[in-house]
Formats: structure tokens, C-alpha cells, sequence
């Protein structure tokens, strides 16, 4: 979806700037500001609770069960798909060689 925004200059030159020192782009920050906007914007704590009651998904449940929630530890080498695969296959018990 495209999106046109009005900006006035100081605005536009704020933004600029920010883009710049950070290496992003106008459209990951607006993205990233409209996001968390969104969030803060959400119903007030009676229906923050009601949302955290719900049960969670069958698919959560069974990646739970299998310890597979939270991070994945993989021996101080990096993150890499391949590391974080082959600790997925260990807790599960299938070995390093299953995949």
C-alpha cells in the first residue's frame, strides 16, 4: 500500500536527519512510529486482560510442550538459521543428523 504524508519542514528535515545518521529508510520509520502508535492505542487494561485470558493456539501449545518458546541457546556460535535448526532438532531428540 502506498501512503502520502504531509510533512512541514522542520518535520521533513527531523526526518531526513534521522534516516541518515541511522542508515534507515522514511518508510521503515513511519512504519516503526505508526506500529507502536497502534499498540499504545489499544483498548485499556480490562481488554489488554481479556486478550492475555485467551487460550493460546494449539501450535503454541505443542512448540511449549517441546521446549521450543524463548531462546535458543547455540554455544556461542551465531544465530544462523542452520545453529538455531540444529538446537530445534536436539530438544526435540532427533538428533543433529535428522535434518
Amino acid at each position: 500500500m502506498t501512503l502520502t504524508v504531509r510533512l512541514d519542514a522542520a518535520l521533513q528535515a527531523a526526518l531526513d536527519r534521522h534516516c541518515a545518521e541511522h542508515g534507515v529508510t522514511k518508510t521503515l520509520v513511519v512504519q516503526e512510529c505508526l506500529a507502536t502508535y497502534l499498540v499504545a492505542a489499544r483498548p485499556g487494561p480490562a481488554a489488554r486482560q481479556a486478550d492475555a485470558a485467551a487460550e493460546p493456539s494449539a501450535s503454541y501449545r505443542a512448540f511449549a510442550d517441546a521446549g521450543l518458546i524463548g531462546a535458543v541457546a547455540t554455544g556461542g556460535t551465531p544465530a544462523d538459521k542452520a545453529a538455531v535448526r540444529r538446537q530445534v532438532l536436539r530438544r526435540l531428540g532427533k538428533g543433529v543428523d535428522a535434518a
